[in-house]
Protein backbone atom coordinates (compact mmCIF):
# COMPACT_ATOMS: atom_id res chain seq x y z
CA UNK A 1 0.00 0.00 0.00
CA UNK A 2 2.96 2.32 0.54
CA UNK A 3 2.02 5.98 1.20
CA UNK A 4 -1.51 6.95 2.29
CA UNK A 5 -3.29 9.78 4.11
CA UNK A 6 -3.43 8.75 7.75
CA UNK A 7 -4.87 11.90 9.28
CA UNK A 8 -6.44 15.18 8.14
CA UNK A 9 -7.14 18.35 10.10
CA UNK A 10 -9.43 21.10 8.75
CA UNK A 11 -10.00 24.60 10.06
CA UNK A 12 -12.51 27.12 8.67
CA UNK A 13 -13.60 25.41 5.45
CA UNK A 14 -17.21 26.46 4.80
CA UNK A 15 -19.38 24.71 7.44
CA UNK A 16 -16.40 22.97 9.02
CA UNK A 17 -14.90 25.09 11.78
CA UNK A 18 -12.51 22.51 13.15
CA UNK A 19 -12.24 18.80 12.49
CA UNK A 20 -9.46 16.25 12.91
CA UNK A 21 -9.97 12.73 11.60
CA UNK A 22 -7.93 9.55 11.53
CA UNK A 23 -8.57 7.76 8.25
CA UNK A 24 -8.59 4.13 7.19
CA UNK A 25 -6.05 3.12 4.54
CA UNK A 26 -8.85 1.41 2.60
CA UNK A 27 -12.37 2.92 2.73
CA UNK A 28 -13.72 6.01 4.49
CA UNK A 29 -17.46 6.65 4.09
CA UNK A 30 -19.09 9.90 5.24
CA UNK A 31 -22.88 9.94 5.59
CA UNK A 32 -25.17 12.85 6.36
CA UNK A 33 -28.00 14.98 5.07
CA UNK A 34 -27.59 17.37 2.16
CA UNK A 35 -25.93 20.56 3.34
CA UNK A 36 -24.37 18.91 6.39
CA UNK A 37 -20.75 19.47 5.31
CA UNK A 38 -19.83 16.29 3.43
CA UNK A 39 -18.82 18.12 0.28
CA UNK A 40 -17.00 20.70 2.40
CA UNK A 41 -14.79 17.90 3.67
CA UNK A 42 -13.93 16.83 0.13
CA UNK A 43 -13.44 20.48 -0.81
CA UNK A 44 -10.82 20.79 1.95
CA UNK A 45 -9.15 17.63 0.67
CA UNK A 46 -9.08 19.16 -2.82
CA UNK A 47 -7.45 22.34 -1.50
CA UNK A 48 -4.79 20.27 0.26
CA UNK A 49 -4.08 18.11 -2.80
CA UNK A 50 -4.51 20.66 -5.58
CA UNK A 51 -4.48 24.10 -4.00
CA UNK A 52 -8.02 24.88 -5.10
CA UNK A 53 -11.64 23.92 -4.63
CA UNK A 54 -13.47 21.73 -7.13
CA UNK A 55 -16.62 23.83 -6.63
CA UNK A 56 -15.43 27.40 -7.17
CA UNK A 57 -12.31 29.22 -8.43
CA UNK A 58 -12.73 31.84 -5.67
CA UNK A 59 -11.00 30.64 -2.54
CA UNK A 60 -12.71 33.37 -0.47
CA UNK A 61 -15.99 31.49 -0.94
CA UNK A 62 -14.46 28.38 0.65
CA UNK A 63 -13.16 30.08 3.78
CA UNK A 64 -15.72 30.06 6.59
CA UNK A 65 -17.57 33.28 7.30
CA UNK A 66 -15.96 35.36 10.05
CA UNK A 67 -12.62 33.60 9.44
CA UNK A 68 -9.65 35.12 7.66
CA UNK A 69 -7.67 31.93 7.02
CA UNK A 70 -8.44 28.34 6.09
CA UNK A 71 -5.89 25.71 7.12
CA UNK A 72 -5.76 22.06 6.04
CA UNK A 73 -3.02 19.73 7.24
CA UNK A 74 -2.46 16.05 6.64
CA UNK A 75 -0.22 13.28 7.92
CA UNK A 76 1.02 10.78 5.34
CA UNK A 77 2.14 7.34 6.43
CA UNK A 78 4.84 5.48 4.48
CA UNK A 79 4.38 1.76 5.09
CA UNK A 80 7.68 0.84 3.45
CA UNK A 81 9.61 3.08 5.87
CA UNK A 82 7.15 2.66 8.77
CA UNK A 83 7.19 6.43 9.29
CA UNK A 84 4.97 9.45 8.76
CA UNK A 85 5.38 13.08 7.79
CA UNK A 86 3.13 16.13 7.70
CA UNK A 87 2.11 18.55 5.02
CA UNK A 88 -0.30 21.44 4.99
CA UNK A 89 -1.66 24.52 3.29
CA UNK A 90 -3.10 27.79 4.61
CA UNK A 91 -5.20 30.05 2.39
CA UNK A 92 -6.05 33.63 3.34
CA UNK A 93 -8.86 35.83 2.07
CA UNK A 94 -6.31 38.24 0.64
CA UNK A 95 -5.01 35.51 -1.64
CA UNK A 96 -1.84 34.66 0.24
CA UNK A 97 -0.89 31.00 0.53
CA UNK A 98 1.54 29.18 2.80
CA UNK A 99 2.58 25.59 2.12
CA UNK A 100 4.65 23.34 4.37
CA UNK A 101 5.98 19.83 3.82
CA UNK A 102 7.71 17.97 6.65
CA UNK A 103 8.14 21.22 8.65
CA UNK A 104 9.71 23.13 5.74
CA UNK A 105 8.13 25.96 3.75
CA UNK A 106 7.78 25.38 0.01
CA UNK A 107 6.74 27.85 -2.67
CA UNK A 108 5.14 25.66 -5.33
CA UNK A 109 1.71 24.02 -5.14
CA UNK A 110 3.04 21.41 -7.58
CA UNK A 111 5.43 20.13 -4.93
CA UNK A 112 2.57 19.64 -2.47
CA UNK A 113 0.36 18.03 -5.12
CA UNK A 114 3.07 15.51 -5.96
CA UNK A 115 2.71 14.01 -2.47
CA UNK A 116 -1.06 13.57 -2.63
CA UNK A 117 -2.41 12.25 -5.98
CA UNK A 118 -6.15 12.87 -5.80
CA UNK A 119 -8.82 11.74 -8.25
CA UNK A 120 -12.10 13.44 -7.45
CA UNK A 121 -15.46 12.21 -8.80
CA UNK A 122 -18.29 14.67 -8.15
CA UNK A 123 -21.63 15.60 -9.74
CA UNK A 124 -20.33 18.77 -11.40
CA UNK A 125 -17.49 16.87 -13.02
CA UNK A 126 -19.41 14.10 -14.74
CA UNK A 127 -19.73 16.00 -17.97
CA UNK A 128 -16.24 14.65 -18.54
CA UNK A 129 -17.09 12.43 -21.50
CA UNK A 130 -19.50 14.59 -23.49
CA UNK A 131 -18.75 18.04 -22.06
CA UNK A 132 -16.06 20.60 -22.78
CA UNK A 133 -12.60 19.42 -23.94
CA UNK A 134 -11.22 21.33 -20.93
CA UNK A 135 -12.30 18.46 -18.65
CA UNK A 136 -10.64 15.77 -20.75
CA UNK A 137 -7.43 17.78 -21.16
CA UNK A 138 -7.36 18.07 -17.38
CA UNK A 139 -7.47 14.27 -17.04
CA UNK A 140 -4.49 13.95 -19.38
CA UNK A 141 -2.52 16.79 -17.86
CA UNK A 142 -2.89 15.58 -14.27
CA UNK A 143 -1.73 12.19 -15.46
CA UNK A 144 1.25 13.72 -17.27
CA UNK A 145 2.05 15.84 -14.20
CA UNK A 146 2.49 12.77 -12.01
CA UNK A 147 4.23 10.60 -14.60
CA UNK A 148 6.54 13.11 -16.35
CA UNK A 149 9.04 15.10 -14.31
CA UNK A 150 9.34 17.84 -16.94
CA UNK A 151 5.65 18.28 -17.71
CA UNK A 152 4.81 21.03 -15.22
CA UNK A 153 7.62 23.33 -16.38
CA UNK A 154 6.93 22.62 -20.06
CA UNK A 155 3.21 23.35 -19.69
CA UNK A 156 3.78 26.61 -17.76
CA UNK A 157 6.24 27.73 -20.43
CA UNK A 158 3.73 26.86 -23.16
CA UNK A 159 1.01 28.88 -21.44
CA UNK A 160 3.33 31.88 -21.22
CA UNK A 161 4.19 31.66 -24.93
CA UNK A 162 0.54 31.19 -25.89
CA UNK A 163 -0.51 34.29 -23.94
CA UNK A 164 2.13 36.42 -25.68
CA UNK A 165 1.29 35.06 -29.13
CA UNK A 166 -2.42 35.69 -28.62
CA UNK A 167 -1.62 39.28 -27.65
CA UNK A 168 0.26 39.67 -30.94
CA UNK A 169 -2.68 38.26 -32.89
CA UNK A 170 -5.12 40.64 -31.23
CA UNK A 171 -3.11 43.84 -31.10
CA UNK A 172 -1.66 45.33 -34.32
CA UNK A 173 0.86 47.27 -32.23
CA UNK A 174 2.40 43.97 -31.09
CA UNK A 175 2.26 42.31 -34.49
CA UNK A 176 6.02 42.86 -35.00
CA UNK A 177 6.74 40.08 -32.47
CA UNK A 178 4.31 37.54 -33.95
CA UNK A 179 6.90 35.52 -35.88
CA UNK A 180 9.14 35.17 -32.83
CA UNK A 181 6.32 33.96 -30.57
CA UNK A 182 5.06 31.64 -33.32
CA UNK A 183 8.48 29.99 -33.52
CA UNK A 184 8.56 29.55 -29.75
CA UNK A 185 5.08 28.01 -29.84
CA UNK A 186 6.23 25.63 -32.57
CA UNK A 187 9.32 24.58 -30.61
CA UNK A 188 7.20 23.81 -27.55
CA UNK A 189 4.74 21.51 -29.38
CA UNK A 190 6.75 18.26 -29.80
CA UNK A 191 7.52 17.75 -26.11
CA UNK A 192 3.97 18.45 -24.95
CA UNK A 193 2.59 16.21 -27.68
CA UNK A 194 4.80 13.35 -26.48
CA UNK A 195 3.76 13.90 -22.86
CA UNK A 196 0.08 13.83 -23.85
CA UNK A 197 0.60 10.77 -26.06
CA UNK A 198 2.31 8.90 -23.21
CA UNK A 199 -0.50 9.89 -20.85
CA UNK A 200 -3.15 8.69 -23.32
CA UNK A 201 -1.44 5.33 -23.71
CA UNK A 202 -1.21 4.92 -19.93
CA UNK A 203 -4.88 5.85 -19.56
CA UNK A 204 -5.99 3.36 -22.22
CA UNK A 205 -3.93 0.58 -20.61
CA UNK A 206 -5.43 1.35 -17.19
CA UNK A 207 -8.98 1.30 -18.55
CA UNK A 208 -8.76 -2.49 -18.75
CA UNK A 209 -8.73 -2.65 -14.95
CA UNK A 210 -12.13 -0.92 -14.74
CA UNK A 211 -13.75 -2.36 -17.87
CA UNK A 212 -16.55 -3.90 -15.79
CA UNK A 213 -18.06 -0.41 -15.57
CA UNK A 214 -18.48 0.05 -19.30
CA UNK A 215 -18.23 -3.31 -21.06
CA UNK A 216 -22.01 -3.52 -21.50
CA UNK A 217 -22.04 -0.19 -23.34
CA UNK A 218 -20.04 -1.42 -26.33
CA UNK A 219 -16.51 -1.30 -27.69
CA UNK A 220 -14.98 1.84 -26.18
CA UNK A 221 -11.97 3.45 -27.84
CA UNK A 222 -9.99 6.44 -26.57
CA UNK A 223 -7.58 8.35 -28.81
CA UNK A 224 -5.63 11.58 -28.53
CA UNK A 225 -6.72 14.59 -30.57
CA UNK A 226 -3.47 16.49 -31.12
CA UNK A 227 -4.89 19.98 -31.43
CA UNK A 228 -4.08 20.00 -35.15
CA UNK A 229 -5.70 18.55 -38.28
CA UNK A 230 -5.12 14.80 -38.57
CA UNK A 231 -2.50 15.15 -41.31
CA UNK A 232 -0.23 17.38 -39.17
CA UNK A 233 2.49 15.73 -37.09
CA UNK A 234 3.12 17.82 -33.92
CA UNK A 235 6.62 16.34 -33.59
CA UNK A 236 7.66 17.67 -37.02
CA UNK A 237 8.86 21.23 -36.47
CA UNK A 238 9.24 21.99 -40.18
CA UNK A 239 5.70 20.82 -40.94
CA UNK A 240 4.39 22.91 -38.04
CA UNK A 241 6.19 25.98 -39.32
CA UNK A 242 4.60 25.62 -42.75
CA UNK A 243 1.18 24.95 -41.22
CA UNK A 244 1.21 28.02 -38.96
CA UNK A 245 2.35 30.16 -41.89
CA UNK A 246 -0.58 28.90 -43.98
CA UNK A 247 -3.10 29.52 -41.18
CA UNK A 248 -1.79 32.87 -39.99
CA UNK A 249 -4.45 34.96 -41.75
CA UNK A 250 -7.17 32.81 -40.23
CA UNK A 251 -5.76 33.20 -36.72
CA UNK A 252 -5.40 36.96 -37.22
CA UNK A 253 -9.09 37.18 -38.06
CA UNK A 254 -10.03 35.33 -34.87
CA UNK A 255 -7.39 37.08 -32.75
CA UNK A 256 -6.24 33.86 -31.10
CA UNK A 257 -4.15 30.73 -31.60
CA UNK A 258 -6.51 28.15 -33.07
CA UNK A 259 -4.12 25.19 -33.17
CA UNK A 260 -1.75 23.57 -30.74
CA UNK A 261 -1.52 21.58 -27.52
CA UNK A 262 -4.02 23.93 -25.85
CA UNK A 263 -6.64 22.55 -28.27
CA UNK A 264 -5.90 18.91 -27.54
CA UNK A 265 -8.65 16.51 -26.51
CA UNK A 266 -9.54 12.88 -25.91
CA UNK A 267 -11.67 11.42 -28.68
CA UNK A 268 -13.97 8.76 -27.22
CA UNK A 269 -16.02 6.44 -29.40
CA UNK A 270 -18.34 3.49 -28.84
CA UNK A 271 -18.36 0.91 -31.64
CA UNK A 272 -16.73 3.52 -33.85
CA UNK A 273 -19.29 6.29 -33.24
CA UNK A 274 -18.85 9.44 -31.09
CA UNK A 275 -19.82 8.60 -27.53
CA UNK A 276 -22.43 11.38 -27.28
CA UNK A 277 -24.47 9.70 -30.05
CA UNK A 278 -24.43 6.22 -28.57
CA UNK A 279 -24.54 6.49 -24.80
CA UNK A 280 -27.38 7.38 -22.43
CA UNK A 281 -26.89 9.88 -19.62
CA UNK A 282 -26.34 7.05 -17.15
CA UNK A 283 -23.82 5.36 -19.43
CA UNK A 284 -21.95 8.64 -19.86
CA UNK A 285 -21.66 8.88 -16.08
CA UNK A 286 -20.31 5.33 -15.82
CA UNK A 287 -17.80 5.94 -18.57
CA UNK A 288 -16.72 9.20 -16.96
CA UNK A 289 -16.16 7.41 -13.64
CA UNK A 290 -14.21 4.69 -15.47
CA UNK A 291 -11.91 7.30 -17.05
CA UNK A 292 -11.23 8.97 -13.72
CA UNK A 293 -10.54 5.64 -11.99
CA UNK A 294 -8.23 4.70 -14.85
CA UNK A 295 -6.45 8.03 -14.39
CA UNK A 296 -5.90 7.21 -10.72
CA UNK A 297 -4.62 3.74 -11.60
CA UNK A 298 -2.22 5.11 -14.21
CA UNK A 299 -0.92 7.82 -11.86
CA UNK A 300 0.23 5.47 -9.14
CA UNK A 301 1.53 2.47 -11.06
CA UNK A 302 5.09 3.84 -11.23
CA UNK A 303 5.26 5.42 -7.77
CA UNK A 304 4.98 4.47 -4.10
CA UNK A 305 2.09 6.90 -3.64
CA UNK A 306 -1.14 4.95 -3.98
CA UNK A 307 -3.39 7.86 -4.67
CA UNK A 308 -6.78 8.78 -3.23
CA UNK A 309 -10.11 8.31 -4.99
CA UNK A 310 -12.80 10.60 -3.57
CA UNK A 311 -16.45 10.22 -4.66
CA UNK A 312 -18.96 12.91 -3.72
CA UNK A 313 -22.62 11.91 -3.31
CA UNK A 314 -22.36 8.39 -4.66
CA UNK A 315 -26.07 7.52 -4.75
CA UNK A 316 -26.95 10.72 -6.63
CA UNK A 317 -24.81 9.59 -9.55
CA UNK A 318 -25.51 5.85 -9.77
CA UNK A 319 -28.50 3.59 -9.26
CA UNK A 320 -28.16 0.57 -6.99
CA UNK A 321 -27.19 -1.85 -9.79
CA UNK A 322 -24.39 0.42 -10.95
CA UNK A 323 -23.29 1.00 -7.38
CA UNK A 324 -22.77 -2.76 -7.12
CA UNK A 325 -20.70 -2.63 -10.29
CA UNK A 326 -18.59 0.20 -8.92
CA UNK A 327 -18.12 -1.62 -5.61
CA UNK A 328 -16.75 -4.65 -7.48
CA UNK A 329 -14.26 -2.45 -9.32
CA UNK A 330 -13.19 -0.53 -6.22
CA UNK A 331 -12.66 -3.74 -4.24
CA UNK A 332 -9.85 -4.61 -6.64
CA UNK A 333 -8.09 -1.27 -6.38
CA UNK A 334 -5.29 -0.45 -3.98
CA UNK A 335 -6.42 3.17 -3.70
CA UNK A 336 -7.48 4.86 -0.50
CA UNK A 337 -11.20 5.64 -0.88
CA UNK A 338 -13.14 8.57 0.58
CA UNK A 339 -16.84 8.44 -0.33
CA UNK A 340 -19.82 10.56 0.72
CA UNK A 341 -23.53 9.80 0.60
CA UNK A 342 -26.85 10.70 2.17
CA UNK A 343 -27.64 7.09 3.07
CA UNK A 344 -25.79 4.19 4.65
CA UNK A 345 -23.53 2.56 2.05
CA UNK A 346 -23.98 -0.87 0.56
CA UNK A 347 -22.11 -3.52 2.58
CA UNK A 348 -19.88 -4.07 -0.47
CA UNK A 349 -18.35 -0.63 0.15
CA UNK A 350 -17.35 -1.41 3.74
CA UNK A 351 -14.50 -3.87 4.29
CA UNK A 352 -13.70 -4.83 7.89
CA UNK A 353 -11.17 -2.00 8.33
CA UNK A 354 -13.37 0.73 6.80
CA UNK A 355 -14.18 3.89 8.76
CA UNK A 356 -17.78 5.09 8.73
CA UNK A 357 -18.36 8.73 9.71
CA UNK A 358 -21.49 10.80 10.31
CA UNK A 359 -21.56 14.47 9.28
CA UNK A 360 -23.94 17.00 10.82
CA UNK A 361 -23.71 20.81 10.68
CA UNK A 362 -20.00 20.71 9.89
CA UNK A 363 -19.15 18.26 12.69
CA UNK A 364 -17.84 14.80 11.81
CA UNK A 365 -17.97 11.79 14.13
CA UNK A 366 -16.63 8.26 13.73
CA UNK A 367 -19.49 5.74 13.94
CA UNK A 368 -17.55 2.48 13.96
CA UNK A 369 -14.32 1.53 15.74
Amino acid sequence: MSVWLQQISIQHCRLIQQVELSLSPTVNFLTGANGSGKSSFLEALSVLARGRSFRTPRISEVISQQAGTMTITGKLFNEDLDSSYRLGIAKQRNGQTRIRINHADVTQQAELSSHLPLTLIHPDGLDLVAGSPVYRRSVLDWLAFYREVEFQLAWKNYQRILKQRNACLRDPKQRYALNDWTQQLIQAQPKLYQFRLNATRALVAALDSVSLLYQAIGQVQVNLHKGFPVAIDPSNVQALSEFYHERQDQELRYGMSLYGAHRGDLLITIDGEPVARRASRGQLKLLGIALLLAQSEAISTTDTKRGIVAIDDLAAELDVDNQYLLAQVLQKTQKQLIITGTRQPLPEFLPSDAHLFHVEQGRIHLLNT
